[in-house]
């Protein structure tokens, strides 16, 4: 499991993973950052902790998001290029925590 709460670590794994997915990744995050910045510039921009982005690496860590279904506020998939995405909000001190698996073709 990998968190992303700012810019620079998104950066950073976007070097790891499939293109199409990192830019998937990089306008989720900005749209974040349209929502909850209070004036920062994007590279001063910091997630809370429980509204970090989620990237789950293992089939192990979905399994257990899943295993609480109180949580789960929803699951979409989302189709990319070479990728399907899972998207799942997780509700998190009354916020949605965004979560994000990767399934290749």
């Amino acid at each position: 499991m990998k968190k992303i709460r700012c810019l620079s670590e998104l950066l950073e794994l976007k070097k790891k993973i499939q293109k199409d997915f990192g830019e998937y990744l990089e306008e989720e995050f900005y749209g974040l950052y349209e929502y909850l910045n209070t004036g920062e510039r994007v590279d001063e921009f910091v997630l809370a902790p429980y509204q970090a982005m989620i990237l789950l690496e293992e089939k192990g860590e979905l399994n257990k998001l899943k295993s609480n279904p109180l949580e789960l506020e929803f699951q979409e998939e989302v189709n990319l290029k070479n990728s399907r995405v899972l998207r799942i909000g997780v509700l998190r001190a009354e916020d949605i925590q965004l979560c994000y698996t990767s399934e290749y073709k």
